[in-house]
């Protein structure tokens, strides 16, 4: 499906919201479709919680700024994801050790 200009969907917003909203949707699921099948059923479910996030936001405006907090957060989460990947901050526990027999001491006093 090809995607109209910026101008092309400014206008049908104002002049056929409810076209509008149909396009939107038609894009999206178009996008969801082309997209790996491993990949598809978590997009769905991420585009579920941005569809619940412009429902219950009340506005245009507070619908971008609560999707827009939502990628930020994923976004530092990944940052946190690679930073740790990077320099673990633990040790790794050693694969193989180095076993020391130790003679018995014989003492006087037991």
């Amino acid at each position: 499906m090809d995607m109209p200009t910026f101008n092309e969907l400014r206008a049908m917003a104002e002049s056929d919201p409810e076209g509008f909203e149909v396009l939107r949707a038609a894009l999206i699921e178009d996008c969801i479709c082309r997209s790996s099948v491993c990949n598809q059923r978590r997009l769905r479910g991420l585009q579920f919680v941005i569809e619940a996030r412009r429902r219950v936001a009340g506005s245009p405006m507070k619908a971008l700024l609560d999707i827009q907090a939502m990628m930020y957060d994923s976004f530092l989460d990944l940052k946190q994801a690679l930073l740790f990947q990077q320099s673990p901050s633990e040790p790794s526990a050693p694969t193989s050790a180095r076993v020391l027999n130790f003679r018995q001491s014989q003492s006087s006093g037991d």
